[in-house]
């Protein structure tokens, strides 16, 4: 009788919809050649599961066996299948995770589907470096988390080839390092689980087109899968436009003793998204409106992972997985300037860095006569000041001033245009094995496993300067660099090598028919070389920095009755300081992210405790779930604003922060209609006392953060209410009602301004099959086409608006949410 593995946890959330079951056997991708055995204890014979194969149930979940089924042994999850992910009709996964998910909710900074940050129970998954990443992602098994940041690119994520996502609680140790509020683990389609051949083909408001052509198929023991899409859009603001274009691969092999898939993912994207906007010129200009540009994102993958699963006795299998990841993420900021005209003692007139930015008097970009050299008398001196120092061009002596490389006037320089390139390179290596075995006369399960992952980083960022285009409201506010003028102190070269391994283990016992025992844990070692190319010896960015962290988890699964359980769990997690937070470090030589970087003070690791209380039921048809959790961790990682532009700043470490808070889903179908309430609170505070910097602040720089006062970015209610009515066999219609509560500005860490306001938006969506092979489909958010926001920070508006809108004077800066958008899909199968 052939042999299948799949995975079942001791734990189910049954407050998911019908719609939202875990497929209940997908199959394994990946393998390495070889085998680890060793002696287990005796165990029973596995259960007979569907389509008459042979199963051995993998209880745990973990990177290697995630989304395998629809429980969790530490907390919960919440899973999507192919057919919630098709039937949704959005542009990424993370539009995806925050229109279905409970507790997830968006920060739109960059306004680009694809450049949110995804915020879990006040964790941060972001493609933007300066945010305390919390949340660990992997691809059928692989880490997906960047070496360089733990960033998180959306771009990068076949959403089109997706089969299963499923989203983990709490602080999992066997999801490893970042996992401190959750996992998201993806599991992509093979030729067993999509056989068919599919054209999707969209189009909607602000120039979106899309393409995406699959085919799936396979016979006894092979399978094959591909997948292209293309996807371009005009943006709904201004200069935003992005092109995204992925190919994904898949080669499964299966036959009764082991599973195999082989994947090849390709991409080669640009996204444009121009970040916030002062609330002023909003107003003004409207929502659309940039204040200055270009914010490009160009980002190349090839991504090489091979998975598999072995039976290699009736009660002992062996799960491995390789993955290979080459990242190259190229980035243009076109920012105003820190800098202004001066002179050296004999006259001669350069470009000098102001540490005191708010003397309006010392500003030499005041002046309104370029051409009066008379003004030259007033230049701020060199020298004059521990606050005024000369730029030194790059290719030029150190004494040189701008007037003798350059026609360009000091003070025409109001802008620099920043420039990175990472070439990331990552390997790694996992297995584990699962044995069923009796412990004194109970039925238990014991996995152990290793991992071992290398990566090899490679850094350059530079600043041009440049001419910001702001002399009129009709000038486009973006930067035009000068060549061959370049800040050597801006200059980066770094080399990075990150190596990190593991060891894991959990083990289940049922005690009874109604008590099961999880008990798991990880040993973390982690080993970053960091080595300055420009620099040696004292104030360069070279370190040696080793992190070691052993990270245990239990938790109790009661089972009440048929159909009610209770889920009890302690779980601890960490993360080290990532190579981006380790070089820009130093309150006293604040950094320009993502570009610039300085010599860098010890950063200690975050280590997360979470205790967490599930418990689900079924009454009638009616499914309930409510879920209570607690992190707190300590040594959080921050980013302190420290300079005139919003990503000039150091990252410290807080003592403490906590995350806590309720989750509450009730779903049902009746008759036609299925519909689903998802509703959380969040209490999300700091807990230690610290100054925060802010300079911009309306209050003024330096706030006393205390004990209790609240994270900024994060609204403490989101509800998500959810319908879908089947008109006819063939028509269907939906609504999806998504609520957030306000949400304090970043920089206000101390809590004293006025909040970002709430919101409540509506999507619609509604399908017609017109035969097996054609199906059509509409979406449209924000459908009464709201004004909200669902990010702030503070900034200076008057640096650029000041000769434009000489009444623009406000520190506001808000990430406006899209307006209404209509999208249409045709998708034929055959």
């Amino acid at each position: 009788m052939p042999t299948r593995i799949s995975t079942k946890s001791s734990s189910q959330n049954v407050a998911q919809s019908p719609t939202h079951q875990l497929a209940r056997s997908p199959f394994a991708l990946a393998i390495i050649a070889s085998a680890v055995t060793y002696a287990f204890s005796s165990a029973a014979e596995a259960n007979d599961a569907m389509d008459h194969y042979e199963v051995i149930e993998v209880q745990g979940a973990t990177p290697l066996s995630a989304n395998s089924n629809n429980s969790a042994v530490f907390g919960n999850v919440q899973t999507l299948t192919q057919d919630d992910i098709e039937g949704s009709v959005n542009r990424s996964l993370p539009e995806l995770l925050k229109t279905q998910l409970a507790s997830v909710n968006l920060n739109d900074v960059q306004n680009n589907p694809f450049q949110p940050d995804l915020q879990y129970r006040g964790f941060t998954a972001s493609p933007l470096l300066g945010l305390p990443q919390g949340i660990s992602v992997y691809l059928n098994g692989g880490r997906v988390n960047e070496a360089f940041g733990d960033t998180v690119h959306w771009d990068l994520m076949p959403l089109d080839a997706i089969d299963t996502v499923s989203l983990y609680s709490g602080s999992n140790p066997l999801f490893g390092q970042n996992t401190l509020g959750g996992a998201l683990a993806l599991r992509t389609k093979t030729g067993f689980s999509f056989n068919a051949n599919e054209i999707d083909l969209q189009a909607g408001q602000f120039g979106q087109k899309a393409a995406s052509v699959e085919s799936g198929g396979h016979n006894d023991h092979w399978a094959y899968y591909v997948n292209l899409n293309h996807y371009e859009e005009d943006g709904w603001r201004d200069y935003s436009p992005s092109e995204v274009q992925q190919v994904f691969t898949s080669l499964a092999y299966k036959s009764d003793k082991m599973h195999l898939d082989m994947n090849l993912f390709m991409a080669d994207n640009e996204l444009l998204g121009n970040g916030a906007s002062p609330i002023e010129l909003l107003d003004i200009e409207g929502r659309e409106a940039v204040y200055t540009h270009p914010d490009q994102t160009n980002n190349e993958l090839t991504h090489v992972n091979i998975t598999g699963d072995f039976v290699l006795t009736d009660t002992l299998s062996l799960t491995a997985n390789m993955f290979y990841r080459d990242t190259q993420t190229q980035s243009i900021n076109g920012d105003d300037s820190d800098f202004g005209a001066c002179q050296f003692a004999d006259g001669r007139v350069t470009l000098c860095e102001f540490e005191d930015d708010d003397d309006d008097d010392d500003d030499p970009l005041d002046s309104d006569d370029d051409d009066d050299d008379d003004d030259d008398d007033d230049l701020p001196v060199v020298g004059e000041g521990d606050d005024i120092e000369a730029v030194e061009f790059i290719g030029f002596d150190d004494d040189t001033a701008l007037a003798e490389i350059s026609d360009v006037d000091a003070d025409e320089l109001d802008g620099t245009y920043n420039t990175g390139r990472t070439d990331a390179k990552a390997t790694g290596l996992s297995f584990q094995l699962a044995k069923q075995y009796a412990l004194s006369g109970f039925s238990s399960e014991l996995i152990v496993g290793a991992s071992y992952t290398k990566g090899d980083v490679n850094y350059a960022a530079d600043t041009t300067f440049g001419i910001l285009e702001n002399e009129s409201a009709q000038d486009s506010r973006t930067v035009l660099p000068i060549d061959g003028l370049m800040a050597q102190e801006a200059r980066v070269r770094l080399d990075v090598d990150t190596t990190a391994w593991s060891l894991f283990f959990m083990n289940s016992t049922q005690l009874s028919s109604a008590v099961s025992l999880n008990l798991g844990g990880r040993f973390n070692r982690d080993h970053i070389v960091m080595e300055d190319l420009i620099d040696d010896g004292e104030g360069s960015l070279d370190g040696n920095h080793r992190f070691t962290q052993f990270n245990p988890a239990v938790g109790v699964d009661i089972t009440i009755d048929e159909q009610s359980q209770l889920n009890l769990a302690i779980s601890q997690s960490s993360r080290t300081p990532s190579p981006a937070e380790l070089s820009c470090a130093d309150e006293d030589d604040p950094c320009r992210l993502p570009n610039g970087f300085v010599a860098d003070p010890p950063l200690d690791q975050v280590v997360t405790q979470t205790i967490e209380a599930n418990y689900t039921t079924r009454i009638d048809n009616i499914d309930l779930m409510l879920n209570v959790f607690h992190s707190r961790s300590k040594d959080d990682i921050i980013f302190q604003q420290a300079g005139s532009v919003a990503s000039r700043g150091y990252f410290i470490n807080v003592d403490e922060t906590q995350r806590q808070g309720v989750e509450f889903s009730v779903g049902s179908t009746w008759e036609k209609l299925t519909y689903r309430l998802n509703y959380n609170y969040l209490n999300a505070t700091y807990e230690s006392t610290f100054t925060s910097f802010s300079p911009f602040n309306p209050q003024g720089p330096d706030r006393l953060v205390t004990p209790g006062d609240k994270i900024p970015g994060q609204p403490e209610h989101l509800v998500k209410l959810y319908a879908d009515y089947a008109l006819t066999d063939k028509a269907r219609l939906g609504a999806e009602v998504i609520s957030a509560s306000s949400q304090y500005f970043r920089g206000d860490e101390a809590n004293e301004n006025e909040k970002i306001d709430g919101y409540v938006i509506a999507n619609i969506y509604a399908s017609y099959r017109f035969n097996d092979t054609f199906t059509a489909s509409l979406r449209v958010n924000n459908v009464f086409d709201k004004d909200y926001e669902t990010f702030g920070t503070y900034g200076e508006a008057d640096e650029v608006l000041e000769d434009i809108y000489p009444d623009v004077e406000g520190a506001e800066f808000v990430g406006p949410a899209q307006p209404r958008m209509v999208s249409v899909n045709l998708k034929a199968r055959f």
